[in-house]
């Protein structure tokens, strides 16, 4: 399982209408994702924890988002890229994840 505590440092228009770009930064990770805003939005300066794990939660409810898909991308490009339905994550580093694995990726704000 891995699990990080990131900050939303900017949240940038997309081409595709309803969707934005965010960028999170943790201790020494930095993430970019789809925002789909009919869905679930972030906005700069929230916290956030993505925890990305082969088995579903069991504290689904707790969760504003959770998807689940497979990386879009080799690892060895110096990022890990997931896909969720199409939803986008860009991990940088690389996490470290299995080719052709289902993984679930869920997300929610955290106090303080």
């Amino acid at each position: 399982m891995v699990s990080l505590s990131l900050e939303v440092k900017d949240v940038q228009p997309s081409k595709l209408e309803g969707v934005k770009i965010a960028r999170a930064e943790g201790q020494s990770e930095t993430v970019t994702f789809d925002v789909i805003e009919s869905i679930y939005t972030v906005n700069s300066g929230d916290k956030i924890e993505i925890v990305i794990d082969e088995s579903k939660p069991n504290d689904l409810d707790s969760f504003e988002f959770c998807g689940h898909g497979y990386l879009a991308a080799d690892e060895s490009k110096g990022f890990t890229l997931l896909s969720l339905w199409g939803i986008l994550f860009k991990f940088a580093p690389p996490l470290g994840l299995k080719a052709d694995t289902k993984y679930y990726l869920c997300m929610r704000r955290v106090k303080g």
